[in-house]
């Protein structure tokens, strides 16, 4: 009874707060107010902090703000994230006039669309409104067998391969006993990145399949991810539609900002500091735990060896075009990406354990 409360009261809290946005979207495309926007991007990214980080909601237990906090602090948040980017993309395509043919009940469904509510893909309210409006009896067919050849690839890889991995990926204490400790954290990490993958691009799968089945032709969400020759280009194999938005709402803002300060010089540096930027927030939005800061950190620093490598030496190997060195790129790449796992599985406490077994 007390789930079923919760719940109800989650879809009459968001139901409110997608109300407001649309509202303040309808006044975005009308009149193109920078403070506006800042107002309300704003406002939803303070709510959004007071429901998912513990160390901003505590502190707020008197004055107004208890009274705001009291109803954000009851919804769930599991999708919460999801639907944050959804009222940050609305809002500014909003503001940029881009928006076509904008409902409230199409908005709604949108918000709350269940497929990709969950962990994405993070579909553009154009995109979802075209093929909710257009009716295409042909090629629905086509996507309905589509979607399901979509969920059995999808549940083959998260409920046949995952569990055959979860264990040794999850935890390299299962492997102490056979392999050195330095090792057994390597291939437990080996372990975990086909994990992760084959569990969020199934998911994905699932979630696409789903949508296929509606009618509603959303984006992809992997792409091959660990062929990847650079991490420039994992990133935009990985999560493409959450790469795109920080590409989108944080990366090309940030350059705007950044060369506001150094006038539009020093390009590689300003290029660094929205790497950089930009990754630290990614790191904040998966957790509040400073292992996730380092992940981003992660992230943002061989994003910025990239950049330096593909400018400044890259072009001066005469072997940068050869097998060899693609093979060495996707190798390099992986193993960048796989040791990255360990500062986003594990907390603080957990890597200073890891650091004092293997040195």
């Amino acid at each position: 009874m007390l789930l079923t409360l919760v719940k109800e009261h989650t879809i009459i809290v968001l139901s409110i707060l997608s109300l407001l946005v649309f509202v303040a979207g309808v006044v975005l495309q009308r009149r193109s107010s920078g403070s506006f926007l800042a107002f309300c991007l704003t406002v939803i990214i303070v709510l959004f902090s007071i429901r998912n980080y513990p160390y901003i909601h505590d502190q707020l237990s008197t004055g107004f703000w208890s009274y705001i906090k009291a109803p954000i602090m009851s919804v769930q948040k599991l999708g919460l994230s999801y639907i944050l980017f959804r009222f940050v993309h609305y809002l500014v395509e909003s503001y940029r006039k881009n928006i076509h043919r904008a409902h409230f009940f199409t908005f709604l469904n949108y918000i709350l669309f269940f497929p990709t509510i969950l962990a994405g893909p993070i579909d553009t309210y154009n995109n979802y409104n075209y093929w909710l409006r257009n009716n295409r009896k042909g090629y629905e067919r086509s996507l309905f067998f589509a979607g399901i050849t979509r969920i059995f690839f999808g549940a083959v890889k998260t409920i046949g391969i995952v569990p055959l991995v979860i264990g040794v990926a999850t935890d390299y204490n299962t492997l102490i006993p056979d392999f050195s400790p330095a090792l057994a954290v390597f291939l437990s990490l080996i372990a975990y990145s086909a994990y992760i993958y084959l569990d969020f691009s199934g998911y994905s799968d699932i979630a696409i399949g789903t949508a296929y089945l509606i009618g509603i032709k959303t984006p992809e969400n992997f792409n091959n991810p660990y062929i990847s020759t650079s991490l420039s280009v994992f990133w935009k194999r990985w999560h493409i539609t959450f790469s795109n938005f920080l590409k989108a709402y944080v990366f090309m803002p940030s350059i705007k900002f950044y060369n506001l300060i150094f006038q539009h010089k020093y390009r590689l540096t300003v290029t660094i500091l929205c790497y950089l930027t930009t990754f630290v927030i990614c790191g904040l939005w998966h957790g509040d735990s400073i292992n996730f800061l380092y992940w981003g950190l992660w992230h943002g620093i061989g994003l910025s060896i990239n950049k330096l490598w593909q400018v400044k030496v890259k072009p001066l190997l005469p072997i940068s075009k050869t097998y060899a060195y693609m093979i060495g790129s996707v190798l390099i790449t992986f193993l960048y990406v796989t040791v990255g796992w360990v500062f986003f599985h594990y907390s603080h406490e957990e890597l200073l354990t890891i650091y004092e077994l293997i040195i």
